[in-house]
């Protein structure tokens, strides 16, 4: 009985095939969806800064209007807008943290965030005033350090192929 009968005759596995096959299939796929989320970076980071600065500058607008307007006659009121003020400053900064930028706009990020906390320990001095004769002779320091903010962040959304901030801070 030299011949097997199809009875007898081993059957053949393919499901080490099929393994092999479906994860190959698997690969390409991932692979094929990979190439366009490394290509859409700059513009993913660019929408990470948005959705950052976005937030921050419709929370600092409110802080910034209220101290204009408590500065001159409410202290306590004047230094809760300032906390507020520097919250959302703090916020942003953390979250800019969190971005890892192209190599040409990772410098700004830092200068950015120094520049920010320059203001941000300005601002806790006013925190500290007693008077709100003491709390508005910080004020012109502020200024100047926003005044630095304000260019780093030009610089920053030029980086990033961002328009020029328009009414915003950031």
């Amino acid at each position: 009985m030299s011949a097997l009968s199809q009875a007898e005759a081993p059957q053949t596995n393919i499901s080490g095939f099929l393994l092999i096959a479906v994860g190959s299939v698997v690969a390409a796929v991932l692979l094929f969806l990979a190439v366009p989320y490394y290509a859409g970076t700059p513009a993913r980071i660019a929408s990470l800064y948005t959705n950052a600065a976005g937030p921050a500058d419709r929370i600092l607008a409110a802080d910034i209007h209220a101290y204009g307007v408590n500065r001159s006659r409410n202290l306590a009121a004047a230094k809760s807008d300032l906390s507020n003020e520097v919250t959302a400053q703090t916020s942003f900064d953390n979250q800019l943290g969190e971005v890892t930028f192209p190599a040409a706009a990772d410098p700004h990020a830092e200068q950015l965030a120094a520049a920010d906390a320059k203001r941000i320990k300005l601002i806790k001095l006013q925190l500290k005033a007693t008077s709100l004769r003491k709390l508005r002779a910080l004020d012109s320091q502020v200024q100047a350090a926003s005044a630095a903010v304000d260019a780093q962040v030009k610089i920053m959304r030029a980086d990033l192929g961002l328009p020029a901030v328009s009414g915003g801070l950031y």
